[in-house]
């Protein structure tokens, strides 16, 4: 009987230590070991813990509504804050319009509001205009998404390997206080899509030829275009092609299997300009990614 007693209390203080485990909040590794912190000029409080899933592979940080907190994938190419319906429970939304995207694979439906005591980043939104998706064709996994409107006024730098992003509205170092131009890469977010209004696009060459490119957190690996698929694989219909030299700024990313897109990359309807690359996390998850949204710079490290 007492082996039986014994047991059960093992069991039980067993179940509660995996409990603990699975809803610790994540903490910051050791700051002193990453240089790039102090070179940057980042402060501690800009430093916020980033996750990732089975089935989020990008950089999801905290947000919290109306103090419930869930942890939110970080997307460049997002405008705003985008909320999977009933992610979170009890929050004063204020519903204005529904809205939809449509593209050649997929379909979402939302409704655009203001949503009402939002904390994100350190900083405290007590309204903010959002999106719930209240539809979609094609599986979602993230409970909601950090858009660019909340990271436009800052710089930003992602971290996968030591799991940190960095974000200030007033950093005490810019990019271009300490690289030269030679080593920043323009970023263009003119646009004029009500879909994808400044869409981040920058220059990239692919085996030494110029080429317009765009990165992505929703995306586990690289997409690149049709058309530039076919030319490199010198066949039709290829579904996975290797670039052998990929260079964005000072980067190069040799032999890079890159996923041929299901769709033709030409993301914005009024700008025939293709994009043929989409940098996705098993990029982004090798370097140290900055960028500088005041200046329109970007840092791959």
């Amino acid at each position: 009987m007492m082996m039986k007693t014994y047991l059960k209390i093992c069991l039980s203080l067993t179940g509660l230590m995996l409990l603990a485990a699975c809803t610790k909040e994540p903490a910051l590794p050791d700051l002193a070991l990453i240089p790039w912190i102090e070179s940057h000029g980042y402060q501690k409080t800009e430093l916020f813990p980033v996750i990732t899933s089975h089935n989020v592979s990008g950089p999801q940080v905290k947000v919290s509504v109306n103090h419930e907190s869930h942890y939110l994938l970080v997307d460049f190419n997002a405008i705003n804050l985008i909320l999977r319906k009933n992610a979170y429970k009890n929050v004063n939304f204020e519903p204005q319009r529904m809205s939809s995207r449509i593209t050649e694979t997929s379909e979402m439906l939302f409704e655009e509001g203001y949503l009402h005591d939002v904390s994100l980043l350190g900083r405290d939104h007590p309204v903010l205009y959002v999106s719930i998706i209240k539809h979609s064709s094609a599986p979602f996994m993230a409970k909601g998404v950090i858009g660019r409107n909340l990271l436009i006024d800052g710089q930003v730098t992602l971290d996968m390997r030591n799991k940190i992003l960095a974000f200030s509205t007033e950093p005490e170092y810019s990019l271009n206080d300490l690289f030269t131009d030679s080593l920043l890469i323009p970023i263009n977010l003119n646009g004029s899509s009500d879909d994808n209004h400044g869409l981040l696009k920058f220059f990239c060459f692919i085996n030494g030829a110029k080429h317009l490119a765009t990165l992505s957190t929703c995306n586990s690996m690289t997409l690149i275009s049709p058309e530039l698929a076919d030319t490199l694989s010198q066949k039709r219909n290829a579904q996975k092609v290797m670039v052998g030299s990929l260079k964005i700024g000072d980067k190069i990313f040799p032999d890079v299997n890159c996923e041929v897109s299901e769709e033709p990359l030409t993301l914005e309807p009024e700008n025939p300009e293709t994009i043929n690359l989409v940098i996705g996390m098993d990029l982004i998850s090798q370097c140290l990614l900055t960028i500088d949204f005041i200046s329109g710079r970007m840092l791959i490290e």
